[in-house]
């Protein structure tokens, strides 16, 4: 919905706004102009938009070490995009004068748009992307115009704020991308209802079950994550800016409407917490580390099952690589990179850990790390996600060799126990049965297969049944139709909770759509104000503009 500005608001605004021109007229008288351009090569010291209480420029060594503008490439439109936010909310609460404000929006859309498309870099003697922006206004329209574009707000929410915006963008994609390989698995689980195979606890034989069974899990364990991801994302989209260095402002601002600008759900109440604390970070690196654990232990069950010993899954060519030295190679290059690289998600989340764990409160430079972390975390994560579906997809499943390996190894020992718990043993009697069985065949060399040998032990052991009962108790593809408790492995059971998961990744789809549209809409906002702002004259213009955009932001 619009923020109308109410009468009282207006008049507030205005007098405020009396004060700021008052102000700017000051700034007019020679020595003031003379003051504020401190940072000019003129005066010994340093340069930086900062350096007013230095008699020296930083060490180059510094520099270096500070510099920040590599990794703050990858937010340039979401600081731009803050700035249009910051700039509208300052010019309409008269804090500064209206024609400064259009001028400096209009010279934050051109910057968006010479960066995104490739006309301008962050230099680095600018130390990063905040004062880059900044730096290049004042260069274009003066201190006296660009130097207002700061007004009641520091780098310490500024950042976080930029941050936030730069993760969840990131989150957003790594989010869309789950949803995909979800998909990708329930479509080859429903494939695969009916094709039995046999399950492995500490990589032994354990049960019979299907091929569906097997894959819907992974979409199972993936819908977890993809409502962690989105609990991380949530705990992120919450607006730092207004707070200031660490206490708020006396100026007069409205952190509800950049809120509403910037597509941020809610806003942090109190400025220590807001530029002090970093537990979004920690949650989405979290997160991101425990989906891709998900994905190792996938890559780690597709290079064994893909092994010659194993012999169930084939990998398509695609997905492949070979040997530089052995001609007949086909490895699981892919998987094993899949596998390997998830130890780099886990280190990211130690090392966001470990930055936080000694800080004081109040907001830290060891802060600036935050950003390289969560966006290679993220970045990563992506890129796993990506390589996921296509790969379940590809994929060849060897439905025979599966269902020979449920004939092989005993699979079928707990239900032939299940058998004689009917027959009115008690299971740890049953299971002692089976035990002793399953001994004995192993160490003749033996296997179910051999119904005779079976029929004769249990008969031995005071059980009464036929050939055909012993038989009906081993058939593995029977085994799995009888399992048809909730959750269980009959194909009835699996097929209603491949619909139930179905359902709920569309609900999960649906909540990522709504965030989608929210911060594109913010966003195609915030560049309206921008494009529209150099015709705005008056505070009535100001106002109309403003409330026109922002009701086509969605909720």
């Amino acid at each position: 919905t619009a923020l109308p500005l109410s009468f009282s608001t207006k008049m507030l605004r205005m007098a405020s706004r009396s004060l700021a021109c008052a102000g700017a007229l000051r700034l007019v008288a020679p020595r003031a102009v003379s003051q504020a351009r401190s940072f000019s090569s003129e005066q010994k010291g340093s340069t930086k938009l900062w350096g007013g209480r230095f008699s020296k420029e930083t060490d180059k060594l510094i520099v270096d070490w500070a510099d920040a503008t590599a990794i703050d490439s990858n937010m340039v439109v979401e600081d731009t995009w803050g700035s249009i936010a910051h700039v509208s909310m300052l010019s309409k609460q008269g804090i500064i004068p209206l024609e400064d404000g259009t001028k400096i929006i209009a010279g934050l859309l051109r910057t968006q748009d010479d960066w995104i498309a490739g006309k301008w870099k962050l230099p680095k003697e600018r130390e990063d992307v905040h004062l880059s922006v900044e730096g290049r206004l004042i260069d274009e329209l003066g201190i006296n115009v660009a130097g207002k574009m700061h007004t009641t707000r520091s780098r310490n929410d500024q950042t976080p704020t930029g941050s936030r915006m730069m993760a969840r963008r990131d989150m957003l994609v790594l989010r869309e991308r789950t949803g995909n390989a979800i998909e990708a698995f329930l479509e080859r689980a429903e494939e695969g209802v009916e094709d039995v195979m046999v399950l492995y606890t500490h990589v032994q034989h354990a049960q019979p079950a299907t091929v569906g069974f097997w894959l819907s899990h992974y979409a199972s364990v993936m819908l977890r994550d993809m409502t962690r991801l989105k609990s991380a994302y949530d705990t992120c989209d919450m607006n730092p800016l207004g707070s200031g260095a660490i206490c708020g402002t006396s100026f007069n601002i409205d952190r509800q409407f950049t809120t509403k600008l910037l597509g941020f759900q809610h806003c942090i109440e109190n400025g220590l917490d807001a530029t002090g604390c970093r537990d979004f970070f920690i949650e989405m690196l979290a997160a991101a580390a425990n989906l891709t654990t998900t994905t190792s232990r996938l890559a780690e069950e597709f290079i064994l099952w893909s092994s010659k010993e194993f012999s169930s899954l084939c990998l398509d060519d695609g997905f492949a690589m070979g040997s530089s030295m052995m001609p007949q190679k086909k490895n699981p290059g892919s998987l094993e990179l899949m596998r390997g690289r998830q130890g780099r998600m886990t280190g990211y989340l130690t090392a966001g850990l470990m930055v936080m764990k000694g800080l004081p409160s109040g907001y830290n430079r060891d802060f600036h790390e935050e950003k390289e972390i969560i966006h290679r975390s993220l970045t990563l994560g992506c890129r796993i996600m990506e390589v996921v579906p296509p790969l379940i997809r590809s994929t060849t499943i060897n439905k025979k060799r599966m269902l020979e390996l449920t004939h092989a190894n005993f699979a079928c020992a707990t239900e032939l126990a299940n058998f004689l718990v009917r027959k009115g043993m008690p299971f740890r009697s049953a299971h002692h049965v089976v035990g002793t069985l399953v001994g004995d065949l192993t160490r003749a060399g033996d296997n179910f297969s051999n119904y005779e040998a079976c029929l004769k032990h249990l008969q031995a052991s005071g059980v009464e049944c036929t050939i055909a009962d012993v038989q009906s108790a081993l058939d593995p593809e029977q085994v799995v139709r009888s399992y048809k408790t909730f959750g269980g492995t009959a194909p009835s059971s699996v097929r209603t909770n491949i619909a139930n998961l179905r359902a709920d990744l569309e609900r999960q789809r649906a909540i990522l759509k709504a965030d989608q549209k929210r911060i594109e809409t913010s966003y195609q906002a915030c560049r309206g104000i921008a494009k529209e702002i150099g015709s705005v004259t008056t505070l009535d213009q100001l106002d109309a503009l403003l409330n026109k955009h922002i009701k086509t932001i969605s909720a």
